[in-house]
């Protein structure tokens, strides 16, 4: 791990997590084809009505189409996010090799702890939707990290991914740019620390 930028594998990690959130995301897309409304003939209303004649009934898209096999959004980025903040915090471990471990260790569950609360709260007390409390959260993470490394480019990733992830956070597009991001900036540390030592 040497002394270059120890930021990359997050930034990575982060990266391939927005990936798996889109992959996620496929299987429950709807498809284009289905309606606001559905016109379906009932066997057993008309049976219970006692008519020979087909009763139509309008359901909503709704009630008729069956849910994706994904998860939903929330789960989805609370799960991302605790494998990201666990592997961060082993990356560290080996980087870092903390002096007071026992601290260490503290830190990093109190972190894996305040990720669903922090979503409860802005789930709760800011009543923000399951697309915009995952992208807030791991930009949190995000200016964590610029913070502790004293990053400019950490920072400007942040920045950059928050503005990409928060905008077009209900879109699979939006999802796979920031992954775009992510992992760009992640790339641009590695090239940086290798041309700096060569």
């Amino acid at each position: 791990m040497g002394r270059g930028p120890r930021f990359w594998f997050p930034l990575a990690l982060l990266g391939f997590a927005q990936i798996g959130l889109a992959v996620v995301q496929l299987p429950s897309r709807r498809r284009p084809a289905e309606g606001d409304f559905v016109n379906v003939v009932s066997g057993p209303l008309e049976q219970r009505l006692g008519t020979g004649y087909p009763v139509p009934q309008f359901l909503t898209q709704d009630t008729y189409a069956a849910p994706g096999a994904g998860l939903p959004a929330g789960p989805a980025w609370l799960v991302a996010l605790g494998v990201v903040l666990a592997g961060t915090a082993v990356w560290y471990w080996f980087a870092v090799r903390p002096v007071h471990r026992g601290r260490y260790v503290l830190g990093a569950v109190a972190a894996l702890v305040a990720v669903p609360l922090l979503d409860l709260v802005g789930s709760w007390q800011f009543r923000l939707g399951d697309g915009l409390r995952g992208p807030l959260l791991a930009t949190l993470g995000l200016l964590v990290l610029a913070a502790y490394e004293r990053s400019v480019l950490v920072l400007l990733t942040a920045a950059l991914f928050a503005v990409v992830a928060v905008v077009l956070s209900a879109d699979l597009i939006g999802v796979l740019l920031a992954a775009i991001v992510l992992l760009a900036a992640a790339f641009a540390a590695l090239l940086r620390h290798r041309r700096d030592t060569a």
